[in-house]
């Protein structure tokens, strides 16, 4: 089932060399994994058996909306979860190392050398009594081993390779002396700052302006190219997934409901909460539901991770779990299918290269229901 979908979905992106998305090397692996958050008011599971896989060269998008697990997910990759988090199951493999075997420290000091994160708010992620020369060279000295005119010479070069003007000047300033945009590209030289393998972008374009936000893509889509890196980008923003990512993993719940290359999702979404997550999308020059000025929403809100409703997490939002009033398979008197409600769809596997949890995944893409 196609939807009238409009938004351009590019081949590449401006400064992305192809023959960069193509190398197919796994770098990242994350198999099966679960994070719980152990509370005074009971255990609440922020991630359920996500897996996904990063390759040299190529951009992998984790979408859905606030709450979903996308953010903990990566604090798990990194070793950075907070004390009341934890790793109940499942593998994250670099290279086929198993970072979640290694002590902590360890795990996080590996990290830092091969697997790198720039943060949503750099503002609160830099430290506003150092400046950002000192921060830079902070990690280059204490990891790399170089010495203080070495770590400094290195610390310009990041500010220049992230295109930030006067960087010989600028490196003696504050984060407070930067521009939001700036002040994220601080956040991209500090990442890139021992050359990583992986780069995990969290939300790296909140609360720019478009064009700025514009500008920060390009650049990461460079530098990737540039270093051949797998890139993870953590966003909301299916707009700016169109055109920077190839693969894209759809999560509902703390758990992956849709997996697909970014150009077959697109054009056929096989779960319902990716249709209604792309419907939502604005759309210059098309009239919105019925030219009354309003954009189309998903209904309801997303469940608290505490509290996921029983079936499939989305049935309460979802208008295929809606049959016709008096149908097959309706229990009670809200429409909703028995299926939905009671049985947990696994993620399986639906069209080559892409999988969907959802009970009627065939439907949505055109054939007849598994």
């Amino acid at each position: 089932m196609e939807i009238d979908i409009d938004i351009d979905v590019r081949d590449d992106m401006p400064g992305q060399a192809p023959a960069a998305r193509t190398t197919g090397t796994t770098l990242l692996e994350v198999t099966d994994l679960a994070v719980e958050f152990r509370t005074d008011d009971g255990t609440v599971r922020a991630v359920e058996g996500l897996s996904y896989r990063v390759e040299a060269g190529r951009t992998l998008a984790l979408v859905g909306e606030s709450g979903c697990g996308k953010s903990v997910s990566s604090l798990a990759v990194m070793g950075l979860l907070p004390a009341t988090a934890h790793v109940t199951r499942g593998e994250v493999r670099y290279r086929g190392t198993d970072l979640l075997t290694l002590p902590r420290t360890k795990h996080r000091a590996y990290c830092g050398q091969h697997v790198a994160m720039v943060f949503q708010d750099a503002l609160a992620a830099l430290n506003p009594v150092h400046t950002v020369g000192y921060q830079l060279t902070e990690s280059l000295r204490a990891r790399a081993g170089l010495s203080r005119r070495e770590a400094r010479r290195r610390a310009v070069e990041l500010l220049d390779l992230v295109k930030v003007p006067n960087a010989r000047q600028r490196v003696n300033e504050y984060p407070h002396q930067f521009s939001g945009g700036m002040r994220q590209r601080v956040m991209i030289a500090s990442a890139l700052a021992m050359d990583p393998d992986v780069l995990i972008a969290d939300e790296p374009t909140t609360a720019l302006d478009v064009t700025v936000q514009a500008q920060v893509l390009h650049l990461l889509a460079e530098i990737q190219a540039e270093r051949n890196m797998g890139l993870v980008l953590i966003t909301h923003d299916l707009g700016v997934v169109a055109g920077v990512a190839d693969d894209v993993t759809v999560m509902y719940a703390g758990r992956a409901v849709e997996q697909s290359p970014v150009r077959d999702l697109y054009a056929a979404p096989a779960h319902p909460y990716t249709r209604a997550l792309l419907r939502s999308v604005p759309r210059l020059g098309v009239d919105d539901d019925a030219g009354r000025g309003r954009l189309p929403v998903v209904p309801g809100r997303p469940p608290s991770p505490g509290r996921v409703p029983s079936g499939c997490p989305f049935h309460p939002r979802c208008d295929v779990a809606r049959a016709s009033s008096g149908g097959a398979g309706v229990e009670g008197g809200d429409g909703v299918r028995d299926v939905c409600r009671t049985d947990r769809p696994p993620l399986l596997e639906v069209a080559p290269g892409r999988s969907s949890a959802c009970h009627f995944a065939a439907e949505l893409l055109g054939g007849d229901r598994a």
